[in-house]
């Protein structure tokens, strides 16, 4: 049994919040993250804004963040990796990886992050929660979603919205056919993200299906 957690949440003390408010337009995307140390993660993120030098003056004065590098991207959307500072900010990377978690997807928009996590069960969020609400961070549930072998096979939800996307899109473009009738390049440039993104998201989708309906 786990459990599947949509939600919204959004304050200050949030990475990036700081960028956000001065520059309302900015979209980010996660892409990956991982940490040598806990209190100080790091996150290859996509960010979508009109004017890079604007957008990098924000981030130098971002106090939730130590540093960026620029590392890819063009036509307003570039690829950047970005590591918290170890003040300033909610330290919620170390809570959600104490608490079993999973980051499943994760987008910035209006000032928000719109998650997607996983948990081992109601419990293990319920901690996460709390400590989210105790920083003072503004949590507003979308989706919970209990799931277990036999539910998934009944219809419970099994895939992100993202990674429904993305295979449905790779299945319709003939990613599947042999030989293939597309390629990773051309799904991501439909979806407007990176290869390496296209891949991970069809790895995991299909790692869930077979979990769900091959693997007992």
């Amino acid at each position: 049994m786990s459990l599947h957690v949509a939600f919204e949440a959004s304050s200050p003390s949030l990475v990036l919040a700081p960028t956000f408010d001065a520059l309302p337009s900015l979209e980010v995307a996660l892409e990956r993250q991982y940490a040598l140390d806990p209190d100080r993660p790091i996150a290859f993120c996509w960010l979508r804004c009109r004017d890079r030098d604007r957008l990098e003056r924000a981030l130098a004065a971002d106090p939730t963040v130590a540093r960026f590098d620029r590392i890819a991207g063009g036509d307003g959307r570039d690829l950047y990796r970005l590591q918290r500072s170890e003040t300033n900010v909610v330290g919620a990377y170390r809570q959600w990886v104490a608490a079993g978690g999973e980051l499943l997807e994760c987008r910035g928009a209006d000032g928000r992050w719109n998650v997607e996590m996983r948990f081992p069960d109601r419990a293990s969020f319920g901690r996460y929660h709390d400590f989210l609400v105790d920083e003072g961070v503004s949590v507003e549930l979308r989706r919970l979603a209990e799931t277990d072998a036999r539910s998934r096979r009944a219809g419970d939800p099994t895939l992100t919205d993202r990674q429904r996307e993305a295979l449905s899109l790779a299945h319709e473009r003939g990613f599947f056919e042999v030989p293939r009738e597309t390629d990773l390049a051309e799904i991501a440039s439909q979806l407007e993200i990176s290869n390496q993104a296209v891949s991970e998201r069809l790895r995991r989708g299909q790692a869930r299906l077979v979990e769900s309906h091959v693997v007992d």
